[in-house]
């Protein structure tokens, strides 16, 4: 699948589970969320993959300190944390911090790898950023500056920040492991990574519902988010770089407004129309159009 169309099915599928996960608050609990969702994904992937995962086991024992850290990055402290973020914070605050995700892409990769963007990729963060704004403030300024910060923003921000350090890190993916299993290695490091948290979740905040409603959030995050989802984003950052596959978060509010006309039969508005087009510009600047002197990862 191409990187960009990679991205933007990755992006899809982010979507859909951070609506869902916010449907839940209070009801799922968080840590139980994201064990669960990574071992049912590894009890999918592991039929497809256990082959290949013994002949390729030198590289991964080799590896397993990195492994770790991708997953302890992208499973617990990305996805774990926003998870945490979103009980106590709303989905309009959630997405406007998260569409701070490209930025902080491109900060990462400067710290770490001296990394820069050609002026007319930052115009197109800029850009796509403004279009986000717009999308997420209903047209309206003074709807922006009446959002309220709580901790959970705060744990949103911190969510994001992982994000880019795994994004960033990508590069370092030994290329002769399998995409699949680097996916099953990290979920792996997830999984044992949240247990602890998991356990203690359930002694003193909230124990784990054992419901329909459970079974169907874990699995269909496992499928669509752990597995579909990661892929697909390894595949974007791999092809179009950190910097550049970072632009397409952006596409989370579009999808999330799409969602909601079409499931929730809400009435779409002009400024709909106006975030969506910016952010397509954005991402057109940042990832399609080409430009000589553009120098990312």
């Amino acid at each position: 699948m191409p990187p960009l169309l990679a991205g933007a099915m990755a992006m899809l599928c982010y979507s859909g589970s951070f609506i869902a996960v916010r449907d839940v608050a209070g009801v799922v609990p968080p840590a139980g969320i994201t064990f669960l969702r990574c071992t049912i994904a590894i009890i999918i992937l592991f039929p497809f993959c256990r082959k290949s995962l013994c002949a390729q086991w030198p590289i991964i024992r080799k590896c397993w300190k990195f492994l770790a850290l991708q997953g302890l990055l992208i499973i617990v402290c990305g996805n774990g944390v926003m998870f945490v973020g979103l009980q106590f914070t709303t989905a309009i605050n959630g997405s406007l911090i998260n569409s701070a995700e490209p930025v902080a892409i491109v900060a990462a990769a400067w710290m770490i790898f001296r990394d820069r963007l050609a002026v007319i990729q930052w115009l197109g963060v800029l850009i796509s950023l403004a279009g986000v704004f717009y999308l997420v403030g209903r047209g309206s300024l003074d709807v922006l500056l009446n959002l309220e910060l709580n901790i959970g923003d705060i744990l949103v921000l911190i969510s994001i920040v992982c994000w880019a350090v795994y994004a960033v890190l990508m590069r370092r993916v030994p290329p002769e492991l399998d995409r699949l299993n680097f996916l099953f290695a990290i979920l792996v490091a997830g999984a044992i990574t949240v247990f602890p948290f998991w356990i203690l979740e359930n002694i003193y905040y909230l124990p784990t519902p054992i419901t329909w409603t459970t079974a169907g959030v874990t699995g269909g995050l496992a499928v669509f988010a752990s597995i579909l989802g990661l892929l697909w984003w390894n595949r974007a950052v791999e092809g179009l770089g950190a910097s550049r596959a970072g632009l397409l978060l952006h596409l989370i509010p579009v999808y999330t407004v799409i969602l909601a006309v079409w499931l929730l039969d809400e009435e779409p508005f002009i400024f709909h129309a106006v975030g969506i087009g910016l952010i397509g510009i954005g991402i057109y600047l940042t990832t399609v159009h080409q430009h000589g002197s553009a120098a990312t990862d």
